[in-house]
C-alpha cells in the first residue's frame, strides 16, 4: 500500500463505541465492520453499561474522503446549513401549520 493510501486510511472517520456518562470510547472500528461496533455496544449493554454508537455522517464522511481542511469543511457545512434553510416550507419539508406533508 502506498503512503497517499495509509495517511488516507487513518483519517478515515470511524464508528465509535462511546460510554455516555463519560464520553469516553470503549470501542472504535471502520465504517465498513459496523457489524463490530454494535456487537460490542451490545456486550457493553449486557454488563450494564450506559453506551452510545456514534457514526460519522454523511457529509464527514464526504469531506474526509475528498481531503479538505478545516477551513473547507467549514464552508462546506455553512453552505449545506444555507441550502438547508432555503429549502425550509418547500416540497421537502411538512407545513406544520397545514398538517400536511408534501413530497
Amino acid at each position: 500500500m502506498d503512503y497517499y493510501h495509509q495517511v488516507m486510511k487513518k483519517e478515515m472517520p470511524k464508528i465509535q463505541v462511546k460510554d455516555v456518562q463519560t464520553d469516553q470510547v470503549l470501542f472504535e472500528c471502520a465504517l465498513s465492520e459496523s457489524e463490530k461496533a454494535y456487537h460490542f455496544a451490545a456486550e457493553m449493554e449486557e454488563m450494564g453499561l450506559d453506551i452510545k454508537v456514534v457514526n460519522p455522517t454523511l457529509s464527514e464522511t464526504l469531506t474526509t474522503s475528498l481531503g479538505l481542511n478545516q477551513e473547507e469543511v467549514a464552508a462546506y457545512e455553512a453552505s449545506m446549513e444555507q441550502e438547508m434553510d432555503e429549502h425550509a416550507g418547500s416540497c421537502c419539508f411538512e407545513d406544520a401549520d397545514e398538517k400536511k406533508t408534501v413530497h
